[in-house]
Formats: C-alpha cells, structure tokens, sequence
C-alpha cells in the first residue's frame, strides 16, 4: 500500500476507532489497578531516521526501568536499522506490502504482544491513529503518547499525555515522553538535567568492515587513500518529494567543487535501488569524472562503514543523514521543506543549511503533513530549495573540513 492510502485509512477508519476506544477505556479506568511496567512497547513506523532520532528514547527507558523487556512495533522496511541499534529485546514487524499482508501482519503482532502481557506502550507518532488502535488490540492497559490535535478522545485514551512542543528537536520531543512516563511532572520542570544524560548511540565500525567497503569501492577505479565525499540528492517520496530537492544541476556543481577543492577525492552518490535513475541523471551533470554511482548497490550496514570512512556527507533531510549521525560523521543537511530545529543532524561536526523560515513549505504535524503553501503536499514544487545557493552549502563545507575530529567513545 502506498502512504497516502494508509494515511487515508488511518484518517477515517481510525478516529472511529480510536473514539469507541477511548469510551471503553474511560469507563473500566475506576476498576483498573495499573501493574508495575515490566514490558514496554514503543511504536514508530514511519521513517527509518526518526527511529535513530529516538535512540535516545530508548536508552532512557533502558536506564528509568531497569530490568523491563523493550519491544518495538515498526514496518517491516525498518528491520535493518534496528538490527544495527540492538537496543531493544524483541522487535515486531507490520508489513504493509498489501493490504492484505498489512491486516495479517499486524493482527499477528496484537496476538503476540498480548500473549507477552506488556504493560506499556510508547506512541512516537504524532498524529497517526494506528499505533493505539494495535495498542488496544494487543491489550496493554497503559498508554503514553502527544496530545496536539483537537481529537478529544486521546486525552480519554492516554493514560500519559505528552506535550508536543515545536521549539525542541524531535529527539528531545521523544525523550520528553519517557521523562513524563518516568516522572509525572508535567512542567518538565527538570527535563534539561534529564535529557543531558542521553546521546545518540556510536556505532563502532571495525578495521575488516572498512577494508571490505574500500575493496568493493576498488572495483571501481576508488584507490584505498582516495578520499571520499558523500552526496545523497534523495528523500523519501512519500512527502513531497521534488519539496525537498535541490535543482539537480546544484548537486553535480557540489560534486565538481569538492573535487576541485581536493582533487584526489572521489564523490559518491547514494540511494536506494529503487532510486538509481534519478541519482544517475543527476551525477551524469557533474563534469568531474570522479564521481560514481553506488545507489542500490550498499547494504545499509556498508553505508554505515561509507559514512565512517568519508570526509564529509552531504545529505537532503532524510534517513541516511541520520544514519550518518550513528558513526559521528562530518555531515551538512539540506534542509527545503522543514526546519533544522525539528530535525537537524545531530553530531560534533553538523551543520544545517536551509532557506529563510517563512520560505520553507513547513509540513506541520497540526496538518499532518499534508498541506502547505495552501496546496496539497503532492503539488508543492521546489522554490525553496532553488534559494539556497552553492556558495552556501561550500562555505560551510570549508568550514566543517577545517575542523578536527572529536574523539569519542563507541558501542559496537
């Protein structure tokens, strides 16, 4: 299924859903007793960055509940990032290929997640309905997730009310449900201290994964000391994607002026299979012949040691920005349709380049994410991105290369 039609059916189905929900469980609260939180269940779905941007989430849930079993509920497309997180016990998988596969996969997860009795589910997404209608399925009693809309009935359905505040990074917004969960104050009054004490995860890449990444690199023409650039002139197509691009011309003149600033480099275009032909017919403009195409042919965990091994990424608002966070990367984000302030990368050496605040076609989670500039999401062009100069992104790329590493410590 597309998002667009899940986003439908959440839409619909889902508020009728969720109100009768929230009826049942306004009138059993009196006689429910709430058991201690052994097993938590945290739901998110949609994007493979925003479940690295709740990394933090889960390791504060690991340091508040000691000794409780962490499940996470997501698509089946997000298998591999959680492999290489290994922050939780048991992950669960919807596949939403069909519909089909999508009501068979998820009545499967509310079989198991009822059978493992768990006591608490975390929602991280913000305006979707799913995530507490399958909480209700798999009957777990106590349920935390944001209240920002005006559907009454999460504040009947959630036994924890989150606050949505925009002014933070979606890191700390996630983080900020586990403080409420953990605490109860409501004031945040001491979420500042809190939310010091949890980073980003590192990921230890090894000496044999670089290797191996440098020898499949050699198959095309890339020497073991060529220094490497990393392009990745993509973002998800489910949310407005031209929204969120750069003109193509932009990224092949990037890809000629890092060369020319280090002309033993190499530049490498990244992306997904399914996203090959665009990422060739924009590095086929570039005219520095040191420039390749690996788009489908990285497994994510080799993306991973590409980002370890590269002297600077730069990356449209996306997942693989975020990936690159996980191994601490030099890293600019390209930011067209939303702001930095929600979803900067986070790292020692990031910086975010976006055009002017009121250009950007914010796509709000009040909308969600649907409209902007008046439109639907799915006819809002580019004029934004068309601000943002080149000189822009290379000042700050000088800058970002003049830096020194900041040495820190990893986590295989």
């Amino acid at each position: 299924m597309n998002v667009e039609l899940m986003r439908r059916l959440d839409r619909v189905l889902g508020d009728a859903a969720c109100s009768m929900l929230a009826t049942a469980h306004r009138l059993r609260k009196p006689f429910v007793t709430n058991r201690p939180i052994r097993k938590i269940v945290v739901m998110k779905f949609f994007g493979m960055g925003s479940i690295i941007v709740a990394s933090r989430s889960l390791a504060a849930l690991r340091d508040q509940f000691p000794g409780a079993e962490i499940h996470f509920v997501t698509f089946k497309s997000n298998q591999g990032i959680l492999d290489i997180l290994g922050m939780t016990d048991a992950n669960h998988y919807v596949d939403p290929s069909t519909p089909q596969a999508f009501i068979k996969s998820t009545l499967g997860v509310a079989r198991t997640l009822r059978a493992a009795k768990c006591d608490l589910v975390l929602d991280l997404e913000f305006f979707a309905k799913f995530p507490l209608v399958l909480g209700s399925l798999a009957g777990i009693p106590q349920k935390a997730g944001f209240y920002l809309t005006s559907e009454s009935w999460r504040r009947e359905l959630l036994d924890h009310t989150g606050f949505y505040n925009s002014y933070f990074h979606t890191s700390d917004i996630f983080l900020s449900l586990v403080y409420l969960v953990a605490t109860g104050d409501h004031y945040y009054t001491k979420f500042e201290d809190f939310s010091a004490n949890y980073k980003y995860p590192q990921i230890h890449v090894n000496e044999i994964e670089r290797a191996a990444l440098r020898n499949k690199l050699a198959g095309l023409g890339i020497k073991a000391t060529d220094p490497l650039y990393v392009i990745n002139a993509n973002t998800s197509p489910d949310l407005a994607p031209e929204a969120r691009k750069w003109p193509k011309e932009r990224y092949a003149q990037l890809a000629d002026e890092l060369v020319a600033m280090t002309p033993t480099a190499r530049v490498l275009f990244i992306g997904a299979p399914n996203e090959r032909p665009y990422v060739e017919s924009v590095a086929e403009l570039a005219k520095t012949p040191r420039t390749h195409v690996v788009a489908g042919n990285l497994s994510l965990r080799e993306l991973l040691v590409l980002f370890a091994e590269s002297k600077l990424v730069v990356s449209n608002d996306s997942g693989p920005m975020h990936l690159a966070c996980l191994v601490d990367a030099p890293i600019i984000g390209l930011f067209f349709a939303d702001t930095p302030t929600l979803f900067a990368p986070i790292g020692t050496r990031v910086r975010s380049v976006a055009p002017k605040l009121y250009s950007i076609p914010l796509f709000s989670v009040y909308n969600g994410k649907d409209v902007a500039v008046g439109k639907p999401s799915s006819e809002v062009g580019n004029a934004a991105a068309c601000t943002v100069t080149l000189d822009t992104v290379m000042f700050e790329a000088r800058d970002l290369l003049a830096q020194r590493p900041v040495l820190s410590e990893a986590r295989v």
